[in-house]
């Protein structure tokens, strides 16, 4: 079992806490952090609100919000992991960067390492509830639908061409699954290498864009470098590397093959056939050994 566990906003993790710089609107107001939103929504009352959503830090906004002093609303307790959710989503799905990087740990078991918060975090003895690691857990699958349904949408009416970076076996069993796919939702779309010397392999090429990329659209796989094409021609992009590029719809998870990954992604919404399942496990098998 794979963790991803992450304490405080520091560090290469730190994007995942409540307090990270990263703000988001909602409902026309702008929240710094999760932190000040989440505080916030503990009151009707405005001068109290508006003073969390105005303070200079994530600490300030959770001291004025823990005040005792202050006068809560009635249900809050019932609501708050609801509160916490939409914070929580707000904050990935408008911030493009942390959003791929929170798909990107695919699976993985994410963990709040407070010791001494057991409801949000796991606790000193790894015996809490660690609700805010659930809540991320959520977002991500809740982004990453989203996210492949945009994909899949962008497709409708165009003819695509699924671009892969070279012949091997995992780059060619990528782009022919996401060809099936296609398909079968009667989207026009055909195989495309960047490289030029695949002409013996029994896949069917469209070769005939190579040397022109302009007005063309591309779902490209087993790579997120652009190497000429323009993004806003890019209406997908599945991987398994670290995303180098600015592709604004691109799903990265660090498995051990692309193909493991399309298999991980669609699997609830596409029937993969005793063959294309065999390939799968034959990428992986290969890219293990």
């Amino acid at each position: 079992m794979d963790y991803v566990d992450f304490y405080k906003e520091f560090g290469p993790l730190g994007y995942l806490a409540n307090y990270s710089n990263h703000g988001f609107y909602k409902n026309g107001i702008f929240y710094k952090t999760v932190e000040h939103y989440y505080q916030s929504e503990k009151y009707d009352n405005l001068e109290i609100k508006n003073k969390i959503i105005n303070a200079e830090t994530p600490k300030e906004a959770s001291n004025i919000g823990r005040d005792r002093g202050n006068i809560r609303i009635d249900n809050f307790k019932s609501i708050k992991n609801s509160v916490m959710f939409d914070g929580i989503y707000e904050k990935f799905s408008q911030n493009k960067d942390i959003r791929n990087k929170l798909i990107q740990t695919g699976n993985a078991i994410i963990r709040e390492m407070t010791i001494d918060e057991y409801y949000w975090g796991v606790g000193k003895d790894l015996s809490g509830s660690n609700n805010i690691g659930k809540i991320l857990m959520n977002v991500r699958e809740v982004l990453k639908k989203e996210l492949l349904e945009k994909m899949l949408n962008n497709c409708i009416g165009k003819k695509i061409y699924v671009l892969v970076p070279n012949n091997s076996l995992d780059s060619m069993v990528s782009g022919s699954l996401i060809i099936n796919i296609l398909k079968s939702r009667g989207i026009d779309c055909s195989l495309v290498v960047r490289e030029e010397d695949n002409k013996d392999l029994e896949y069917d090429f469209d070769y005939s864009i190579l040397n022109n990329y302009n007005n063309k659209y591309f779902f490209m796989i087993n790579q997120n470098e652009l190497n000429g094409i323009s993004k806003d021609n890019v209406v997908g992009c599945i991987d398994h590397n670290e995303i180098i590029s600015d592709i604004d719809d691109v799903i990265s998870i660090c498995y051990e093959s692309c193909s493991l990954v399309i298999y991980d992604l669609f699997n609830s919404i596409y029937n993969f056939s005793t063959e294309e399942k065999s390939l799968v496990l034959q990428t992986l098998l290969l890219n293990i050994n």
